[in-house]
């Protein structure tokens, strides 16, 4: 028990990507995320396990931290934790992850298709103030705001039916792979269920806690999410301005720069010469003049430095692209190169119309 309390002890609550902290899943085509094998945390892995959670020593261990270190009523926490077993479907989905398992021609279809289009001219001529407004005060093109919100939850039709408090529980506890991040977001729910009078288990969202039409992470709301309409109280749900504001703050926050390209496709003379350059990190890299130099051409006139992209557009087809810090600023949202890739082309089919 000491051994678990020490352990819980080094929790502390740091703002993390919604999708997409730094130990999220790494997207690339041929390997599993983070280029690990895949740990099956599927309920055999706690056969033993009491079905509620609480009697658990690990689990008993955090409420005392959280208690203490939060000032949190326990009794509150004991009868949420007690409440509560654990869903074999939510660690299952998080080791099937499309972002990581369908081919990007594939994948894209689910996002860039005309209704998801239509549905975003819609969902910006409705809210073309909040777009303009954030558009002004944060940098990020209004296409970019409606393409995410429409990738997320189809402009907030599909925000998750789940109880985030029981996903974030078994996530944390059940699924070792990733159990030290789920644990920070768990911590983030319950201070966040308390700010804001929620009542534990009353939230509903996606399989792995992300919340709202934005599908922010608890730490992410905490951090980044923002009052746009001015009405005295955040909601991410109802409020469409809020949401738009909470996208372009955070992209902005992240290093979204203003008024630069986005994505520029490539032609690469030797693939095996940049084999080892394509999809590399999070960062861009190389200027026009340095990626010309190893045989990668585009109609790039600027000279920020860019990172090449490599995704699979037809079964037996590979395409390349030159990608702005921007490209990368989406991959903060959700860390799939796939994700970010959909998103842009979502937002250049919505850019043809004006706002």
């Amino acid at each position: 028990m000491k051994k678990v309390t020490l352990w819980i002890m080094c929790l502390c609550l740091v703002a993390s990507c919604s999708s997409t902290p730094s130990d999220a899943v790494h997207e690339v085509d041929t390997v599993s995320p983070n280029g690990e094998s895949e740990v099956m945390a599927t309920d055999e892995n706690r056969s033993g396990a009491p079905n509620n959670y609480y009697l658990r020593q690990e689990v008993q261990a955090f409420v005392e931290v959280i208690a203490q270190k939060h000032d949190y009523d326990k009794n509150t926490l004991v009868r949420a934790f007690s409440s509560i077993q654990q869903r074999p479907q939510v660690i299952k989905k998080s080791n099937n992850q499309p972002e990581v398992i369908t081919p990007y021609f594939e994948y894209k279809k689910r996002f860039v298709n005309d209704s998801r289009i239509n549905e975003g001219i819609a969902f910006a001529q409705r809210n073309k103030e909040w777009l303009k407004k954030a558009q002004q005060q944060y940098g990020v093109d209004w296409s970019i705001i409606v393409a995410l919100i429409g990738v997320e939850t189809a402009y907030g039709r599909i925000t998750g039916s789940r109880d985030v408090f029981t996903s974030l529980t078994t996530l944390a506890f059940d699924y070792p792979r990733r159990g030290k991040y789920f644990q920070r977001e768990l911590e983030a729910y319950l201070l966040l269920a308390r700010q804001e009078s929620w009542g534990i288990g009353n939230t509903n969202g996606s399989y792995s806690g992300a919340l709202g039409m934005v599908q922010f992470m608890p730490s992410n709301y905490i951090k980044l999410a923002v009052d746009f309409d001015g009405n005295g109280h955040i909601d991410l749900w109802e409020s469409p301005a809020d949401a738009i504001g909470s996208v372009a703050r955070y992209l902005r926050f992240h290093g979204w720069e203003a008024n630069k390209n986005w994505v520029v496709s490539a032609d690469v003379m030797d693939t095996k010469k940049v084999s080892s350059l394509s999809n590399k990190g999070r960062k861009p890299i190389y200027d026009r003049h340095e990626w010309a130099n190893l045989g990668v051409y585009s109609k790039l006139s600027s000279n920020d430095k860019m990172g090449l992209i490599k995704l699979r557009t037809a079964p037996t087809q590979v395409s390349y692209w030159l990608a702005s810090e921007n490209f990368f600023t989406v991959m903060d949202y959700n860390p799939s190169r796939r994700y970010a890739m959909s998103v842009i082309e979502l937002a250049n089919r919505l850019k043809v119309n004006e706002l």
